[in-house]
């Protein structure tokens, strides 16, 4: 077997077949300086690698290829795997293969990482075996074959894993939402549906597929496609529905068709912002769909206090709160930070541009911030479509951003790093991102603190 991108996914799916005495070849194209936990990780095991490059001689006697998630459709491996008619697999697929234990998968434009991650602390709570990560935490591949058959592994899954594929089926699925993202990769917002809407494509009638009741795209697409066979239950922030979860008023109702009721101590949920409210909803509705009782969610539930890089608060100075939400890379995303403070914001944006249109964020933006800094190499596009609507600033290095910020934010405000892009430009991943903001946050408070 033949895996492509020695990352995260792709260290994980060689550990496991090498584990299943598979015979694994691993294949990257950046240089190994920048890869020396993978290259280490991959010479304690015995794996066979290379790094700088690829040579196609590595598909000859391959069975199937697995292709870490950030390996692009045109990579030179891939394309010459299809070429040959060589199976390209995603991680979570393979990963599937060697574990029963009932796998509980959800995706989404927004709103993923937390709601896996309050999936994951309602199951911990309640007492019942689980395991949390996909695209959150753990490769999948990192814990599958280990699971008991009666555990549920929690996923979070992109569509860069769900392009690959094959017998994937969760037990039960959720699409939180959609919204434009990844355009540079998919071309067009329609593919991106069709890729999100693959979760569900396996499922069968015994499987439950959860789905957003306020989300016009999500209600649109199923109803003239109806991928797979499972039953539908739905969520929303507006409206009753049924078989699903809703809000009204500050608690959780539910319906499972056979029984009406409210979910206790759900007006105590700590997270902020109308979209967590969607996000509770969504992971309420995916344990009561695999039989958990409101009994058993509410510990889970009121636990849980958010996920770090989203909307974390990392401290107050000098009147002003620091806000990280890094994880916050599309506009649809920034969107739901901004609507979810009263006080003027300073907002660090850019980042790597993902073909995504920022002009759909002046509405919000104008009300309720103080100015903008752009950063990244998305600062031009930035500047054109909302630096006419908006104060900004601008500066190439994010940490000169961040000392923008900190200058034009006054005592009552809120700087809020939320990018509404990838963050590959300057940074690892996302968190790499959220980290720094941190350490700078931590460096500000240490230098007023020996000024008084």
């Amino acid at each position: 077997m033949l895996v492509v991108g020695m990352k995260r996914s792709g260290l994980a799916a060689a550990r496991m077949l090498t584990a299943l005495e598979a015979s694994v070849f691993v294949s990257d194209s950046a240089e190994s300086e920048s890869l020396a936990y993978e290259v280490a990780a991959l010479k304690t095991a015995g794996i066979p690698f290379e790094t700088g490059g690829h040579r196609i001689e590595a598909l000859d006697g391959m069975d199937f290829v697995v292709a870490s998630p950030g390996v692009p459709p045109d990579n030179m491996l891939v394309r010459e795997a299809v070429a040959r008619g060589i199976p390209v697999l995603s991680e979570i697929e393979v990963a599937s293969w060697v574990t029963d234990a009932v796998i509980m998968a959800l995706t989404g434009s927004n709103g993923k990482t937390t709601t896996t991650a309050w999936l994951g602390s309602i199951y911990r709570e309640s007492g019942h075996a689980s395991e949390v990560g996909g695209n959150i935490g753990r490769a999948f591949a990192d814990f599958a074959a280990a699971l008991r058959p009666d555990a549920r592994a929690i996923l979070e899954v992109s569509t860069f894993q769900l392009e690959r594929v094959d017998e994937f089926r969760p037990h039960v699925a959720a699409i939180l939402n959609l919204t434009p993202d990844h355009l540079d990769r998919h071309g067009t917002f329609e593919e991106y549906v069709r890729l999100k809407f693959r979760l569900l494509e396996n499922q069968l009638e015994s499987d439950v597929a959860v789905l957003n009741a306020d989300d016009p795209t999500s209600v649109a697409y199923d109803k003239e496609h109806h991928t797979g066979t499972a039953q539908r239950w739905w969520f929303s922030t507006r409206q009753a529905v049924c078989p699903g979860v809703w809000w009204d008023g500050e608690y959780l109702h539910y319906n499972d068709g056979d029984s009406l009721g409210i979910i206790p101590h759900s007006d105590t949920l700590v997270p902020p912002g109308v979209h967590n409210r969607g996000n509770a909803a969504a992971a309420v509705a995916m344990a009561l769909a695999d039989g958990l009782t409101p009994t058993e969610i509410v510990p889970g539930l009121i636990a849980f206090r958010g996920v770090e890089h989203r909307l974390e608060h990392v401290a107050t100075i000098n009147g002003v709160d620091y806000i990280n939400d890094s994880k916050a890379t599309n506009p649809d995303s920034v969107a739901k930070a901004i609507l979810s403070f009263d006080r003027p914001l300073v907002i660090i944006m850019g980042g790597l541009d993902k073909g995504t249109d920022f002009a759909s964020l002046v509405d919000d933006l104008r009300p309720r911030v103080r100015a903008l800094v752009f950063t990244g190499k998305a600062t031009g596009k930035l500047e054109v479509e909302l630096g006419a609507h908006v104060p900004y600033r601008s500066a190439p290095a994010f940490d000169d951003a961040f000392s923008l910020a900190v200058d034009v934010a006054e005592a009552g405000d809120v700087v809020l790093l939320s990018p509404g892009c990838a963050s590959f430009d300057q940074f690892r991943d996302y968190e790499d991102r959220g980290e720094t903001f941190k350490t700078l946050v931590g460096e500000l408070a240490q230098a007023e603190e020996e000024g008084r």
